[in-house]
């Protein structure tokens, strides 16, 4: 074939796209049956893209896609339409096998059984619509065969990573969550203030921003490990791209996937679901911005813990959060959706 992948971690996100090769020693055009193609191969450290292409012809790019680096070998040729449509009937396959290329996971259930009480560490993509954590018990204690209802605390810095959070503060701090007001506002100590699992987020870019991305597994490992010296379950939220750039999700779904499997951790997969819905439902707006949650994303990503933390569907689920029912069973839908693809249970 004209193009030879050298990668074969290689993820081809389109042809015939943005990012075009042209063979300026030739000068041949697409009208003229040139071949103009990307491949995009994912490179843990590189952004934004390098080119590394073994060829002489190949002198100008014009790419603007973040998070890859292509990595080809390009012979620019001249050849009939009857090949050009064979070899692009080729191309299509491949890239149809090859949508979100991640690894798999390795942990796909919770080491805690049945946990009770939750710490939420994060930014502005969890406190978003009065905290994630609200929808989260909301799913869980309205189910009535669950008797005891769980609990949640939440620690966010807005705009944070996870290398900003002093984890070992957090759960070794005598102080935090000490007490609270009950409803004659009066203090009333909290009694156990021990947690089952803790679930973690990085900053939307760090794990795929070539100056951040080995803080993102740093920290993963390091507050992994003070979790578990406190017999914490350290778990990990997936995040989702950007509402402008949706191709983000394949790096991030990556570099989670990965982290992961390197700390035998969970990953709740919320960017999926993301990703998932807006192809599926694009009438439900999940976002707020370019970035943050709606209240109908929030309600998705706390869907999505749910299903992977209980091993339970959520599916008609009578807890509103204020969401009409139509949108609240999509919704659902698609986190159980999500949760049984990512850990490859159907």
């Amino acid at each position: 074939l004209p193009v030879t992948v050298i990668s074969s971690t290689a993820l081809v996100e389109s042809a015939a796209s943005s990012c075009a090769l042209t063979g300026e020693k030739e000068k041949i055009n697409a009208t003229k049956a040139s071949l103009i193609v990307k491949v995009c191969v994912r490179v843990f450290t590189t952004y934004p893209p390098k080119l590394n292409l073994n060829n002489n012809h190949r002198t100008k790019s014009n790419c603007n896609l973040q998070n890859f680096s292509l990595n080809i070998t390009y012979f620019p040729i001249k050849y009939n339409v009857v090949m050009r449509n064979i070899f692009l009937q080729i191309l299509l396959a491949v890239i149809a096998v090859n949508a979100y290329a991640y690894e798999e996971p390795t942990v796909i259930m919770p080491f805690s059984d049945d946990p009770k009480s939750f710490l939420l560490i994060g930014n502005s993509f969890m406190y978003y619509n009065n905290s994630m954590h609200k929808p989260l018990l909301g799913i869980h204690n309205s189910i009535k065969n669950n008797t005891i209802n769980i609990k949640a605390r939440t620690f966010y810095i807005n705009g944070s990573a996870l290398s900003w959070h002093d984890v070992e503060s957090y759960v070794n701090n005598p102080n935090a969550g000490a007490f609270k007001f009950n409803s004659q506002n009066k203090i009333e100590p909290f009694k156990d203030r021990s947690y089952d699992i803790a679930i973690m987020q990085d900053c939307s870019q760090c794990p795929i921003h070539p100056e951040l991305s080995s803080d993102f597994h740093k920290y993963v490992k390091q507050h992994a490990q003070t979790l578990r010296n406190h017999n914490i379950e350290p778990v990990l939220m997936m995040t989702w791209a950007y509402k402008s750039q949706p191709s983000m999700i394949e790096a991030i779904a990556q570099e989670y996937t990965v982290a992961g499997n390197e700390n035998k951790l969970l990953i709740i997969p919320a960017g999926l679901a993301f990703s998932r819905s807006m192809q599926s439902h694009p009438e439900i707006d999940l976002y707020a911005d370019d970035k943050h949650p709606s209240r109908e994303g929030t309600y998705l990503a706390a869907a999505t813990i749910y299903a992977s933390i209980f091993q339970a569907s959520p599916v008609g689920n009578t807890y509103k959060f204020g969401i009409e029912k139509g949108v609240r069973e999509k919704l659902q839908r698609i986190a159980w959706e999500t949760y049984l693809g990512y850990y490859q249970k159907k």
